[in-house]
């Protein structure tokens, strides 16, 4: 009984692996392989290309290797034409990266042999400002001539290479419209201080001018001790007879003369008041 029971057991599970092995058996499709890369770029064409032209020009082909524990190839070259690519390019500018005798490069669909290792960049303008960027990587052996697809990986390192230095050249031009900005800034900042410097220097000569001023007035108001040598005199706010009379002078009173003209003295009497008094009626002191 239960050998018969074992041996049913046996039959029903060999059902199932029957029914199964198919589906195991089936090799996993590889959607990715052979896709390549495609982006629209918020760049001039003329900066990608300048960054494409350099990075083809590099020698590294990134994303695959022939050996264990590294990520991308030394060695490659680039090209103006490639024949490894079974499809044509896109539209566009059309630049290569190849490198020969590579043995079995990571990322490329059953690859086991030695061949060509191609990478293809083509660039097209949308705009003034927007440059559409595919990227395509083969291998070709060179036995068979079979060619294996890339899943990707090299065309998603490539990009990012090219991503860097695009990133580098906004970095650099936004230094140097800073450099330029800040340069103008102390340009426009030296030619204000040249003009407050001068402006003190004007003010400078103004106050001196003025304190030699000041010194001329002190010295007239320092003046010539005088008395008034008639009966009286009239202290006038102007030098003539019909102007107001500010005070009385009485004989001997002591002034000081601060100005002269012909026939007028410009004094101060005792009390700090000041005033024209005709010269007769002066004594000027010695």
């Amino acid at each position: 009984m239960c050998t018969r029971l074992h041996s049913a057991g046996l039959l029903a599970f060999a059902s199932v692996l029957l029914l199964l092995s198919p589906v195991m058996a089936r090799p996993h499709p590889h959607l990715h392989y052979g896709d390549g890369f495609s982006i629209d770029l918020d760049e001039p064409y003329d900066r990608v290309l300048q960054v494409i032209k350099a990075v083809t020009e590099d020698g590294i082909i990134r994303g695959t290797s022939e050996y264990r524990g590294t990520s991308e190839l030394e060695g490659a070259s680039p090209a103006k034409t490639c024949s490894a690519f079974k499809t044509p390019p896109a539209p566009g500018t059309v630049l290569y990266k190849v490198r020969a005798q590579t043995i079995a490069p990571e990322h490329f669909y059953d690859s086991n042999d030695m061949g060509t290792l191609a990478v293809r960049y083509v660039l097209k303008a949308l705009s003034p400002k927007t440059t559409r960027l595919t990227i395509d990587a083969i291998f070709q052996e060179d036995n068979h001539h079979h060619f294996h697809p890339s899943d990707g990986t090299v065309e998603n390192a490539e990009f990012l290479a090219i991503s860097d230095e695009i990133k580098n050249i906004e970095d650099r031009e936004a230094k140097q419209r800073q450099d330029a900005a800040n340069a103008e800034q102390a340009t426009k900042l030296s030619h204000l201080q040249a003009e407050l410097d001068q402006e003190r220097e004007q003010l400078k000569a103004v106050n001196a001018e003025e304190q030699e001023l000041q010194n001329k007035i002190q010295a007239l108001q320092a003046g010539k001790p005088a008395h008034v040598r008639t009966a009286s005199a009239d202290l006038k706010a102007e030098p003539y007879n019909q102007s107001k009379t500010l005070q009385l002078l009485s004989q001997g009173a002591a002034v000081t003369v601060l100005l002269q003209t012909r026939s007028w003295y410009r004094v101060q009497a005792a009390n700090g008041e000041q005033g024209w008094v005709y010269r007769l009626m002066v004594e000027v002191g010695q």
